[in-house]
């Protein structure tokens, strides 16, 4: 009995990782007008209990990556820090203010977006010099 509870357990676990490959690698292309990858729509993919409403902006070195990206009403939409210099995602949503921990190095913050609307969001330590889009339809 064990040895099958192992045997699903990874299978579970290989599903999971092959949900989370085919998302990464989706085709976020629909209107080819963006030539530099600067924008993103969130994947539906789900397996083994994933979420299939999340998606990921990369919070690098004085850069959102993607700048704007468009989601569905009800997405998860996670901050993932990557750089070395501290960075803060603030913003309004729906009369909300969204507000991240200031970060440094490695974190992650995440935020549901309920309804259709437009999230413009910035850096608080870096301004308008570090600034994206989420587009929830």
């Amino acid at each position: 009995m064990k040895r099958h509870s192992i045997r699903f357990g990874l299978a579970v676990a290989a599903c999971a990782a092959l949900a989370l490959a085919a998302a990464a690698c989706g085709d976020d292309s629909d209107d080819g007008d963006d030539p530099a990858g600067t924008s993103s729509t969130a994947t539906q993919a789900n397996a083994g209990g994933i979420p299939s409403n999340l998606t990921k902006v990369a919070v690098s070195d004085n850069k959102f990556t993607p700048l704007n990206l468009q989601v569905p009403a009800g997405a998860n939409v996670t901050w993932e820090w990557t750089g070395s210099n501290p960075h803060q995602v603030s913003g309004t949503y729906e009369g909300q203010e969204v507000l991240s921990p200031k970060l440094t190095g490695t974190g992650v913050f995440l935020f549901n977006f309920p309804k259709a609307g437009v999230f413009d969001y910035h850096c608080t330590v870096h301004g308008d010099a570090m600034k994206g889009t989420i587009t929830v339809r």
